[in-house]
């Protein structure tokens, strides 16, 4: 690292995010006299208004050297995943999978061409763990769901890869969605998409390899399986006669629930000491919240301020007016809370009292903050860019890798960690020998794990 960026640093850590008094609500300690009261003052937490907050336009730049960072790649190219003949492929399935596709009154392929073709394997994710890669990898269909997939184990000291878990439809009623990884252990849920069961979960240890169901749901709900930014297990159930017809939207780890069907909704949240799922508070949201997340702990939300377009930033530390009307949360802690608004990050320093405005276009649509940096990367089939590391309050901006195609960027205890991609294509053939269409499957390179150096 050259010298001036050294210094930089230096002073950064130096002033920190600072310790500034924060502005304060009126204690209440009415009725209350004597050593008592001065013992037990009550206090309310913090109220901001935007106009408290000393706007700084900064610009990001990109000085030479490299950021303070530890960089790490494990590459993931030359495991051999094999091949697999998937459930639709096999006699007793393909009439029904693929003889019932049409297009303009004509069949859209000979269901004959598939019965017992094998297909590729390819990687789609991978987790890491205690210096483990644990790889979870489908064998896609062109009925765009999942009924084959796996996970290996693969070890890159010693080049070695174990099969953890198998898993491949009985019938085509069932499907599984892509598992998550958290707890040491693999969560996977298998839905009946006939409606006559409810999803099952299970657990598979990643060590020992075992497999037990942990929940059920009922016929008349819909699960929803992910990880929440604790790294926690969760299972979002919700009526599938609820008004959101069960459509849930994704962003960035930010979860944006229909209001109309709040009330409805349950969230279970696995607990190793117990093993099993246990109902959770957490789902509980202001009626007017657009974005909520979970950060070191603490629900966060952004709720629509009454008689205005612009939004809140609302938890247990401070209620803050912003001069956003859309956006979404990249981060919240006591010290600090950041925001992405279309094309704008906005980074709001309680410690200082200062807002701080930098223009990410191009920058990427994944983003997360960690060990007091915000990590952009872009997952695009045909734009190729690094992924970048910025100092929000001086605009400090780095490529920590090379062009590429990169996603699955995930905030850790000490950095990042995310995926390198390539797409792999696949054309479906007419009953005439002709090309229907193509259609591309992202598969995993390598795997790169960030560790900010103190």
């Amino acid at each position: 690292m050259n010298k001036r960026i050294a210094l930089i640093l230096a002073a950064v850590s130096v002033l920190g995010w600072g310790c500034a008094e924060k502005k304060k609500v009126s204690s209440v300690t009415d009725d209350i006299t004597g050593d008592y009261a001065e013992d037990s003052e009550i206090s309310t937490k913090a109220e901001y208004s935007d106009s408290d907050f000393k706007v700084l336009n900064v610009t990001l730049s990109y000085p030479e050297g490299e950021a303070s960072v530890k960089v790490e790649s494990t590459d993931l190219s030359g495991i051999e995943v094999g091949e697999r003949i998937p459930v639709c492929n096999r006699a007793e399935f393909a009439e029904k999978c693929y003889g019932e596709q049409f297009w303009n009154d004509q069949s859209v392929y000979n269901w004959q061409d598939f019965v017992d073709k094998p297909v590729e394997g390819v990687i789609e994710s991978c987790y890491t763990e205690n210096d483990l890669c644990f790889l979870y990898i489908s064998y896609p269909n062109f009925k765009f769901d999942i009924y084959d997939w796996e996970v290996l184990c693969y070890d890159p000291k010693s080049g070695s890869t174990e099969e953890v878990y198998s898993w491949s439809a009985e019938r085509l009623e069932d499907r599984c969605n892509p598992p998550c990884f958290g707890n040491g252990a693999l969560f996977s849920e298998v839905y009946d998409s006939s409606g006559e069961k409810g999803s099952r979960i299970y657990k598979t240890d990643l060590y020992t390899h075992e497999t037990e169901q942990v929940f059920e749901g009922s016929t008349e709900e819909y699960l929803w399986l992910h990880t929440d930014d604790t790294g926690a297990v969760c299972i979002l159930a919700y009526p599938k006669d609820s008004d959101d017809d069960g459509v849930l939207y994704k962003f960035d780890s930010i979860l944006a629930y229909p209001r109309d069907s709040n009330d409805d909704r349950v969230l279970y949240k696995f607990d190793s000491d117990k093993d099993e799922f246990v109902l959770s508070e957490d789902i509980e949201a202001p009626e007017k919240s657009v974005s909520n997340d979970r950060f070191n702990g603490v629900q966060s939300h952004l709720v629509k301020r009454e008689g205005s377009r612009k939004l809140d930033m609302d938890n247990e530390f401070y209620h803050a007016e912003t001069s956003v009307s859309t956006g979404i949360i990249v981060y919240a802690d006591a010290e600090r809370f950041i925001i992405r608004s279309g094309n704008k990050l906005h980074t709001y320093d309680i410690t200082k009292m200062e807002h701080y405005i930098s223009d990410i276009t191009d920058m990427g649509d994944e983003i997360t903050y960690s060990c007091g940096m915000v990590f952009i990367g872009n997952r695009s089939n045909t734009f190729r860019m690094p992924v970048y590391c910025i100092m929000p309050e001086l605009g400090l901006t780095y490529p920590v890798c090379e062009k590429g195609i990169y996603g699955d960027i995930r905030r850790q205890e000490d950095g990042i960690s995310f995926n390198s991609i390539h797409n792999v294509e696949n054309t479906m053939v007419g009953a005439g020998g002709e090309v229907f269409s193509t259609y591309s499957v992202n598969t995993v390179d390598k795997v790169y794990r960030l560790t900010v150096e103190s």
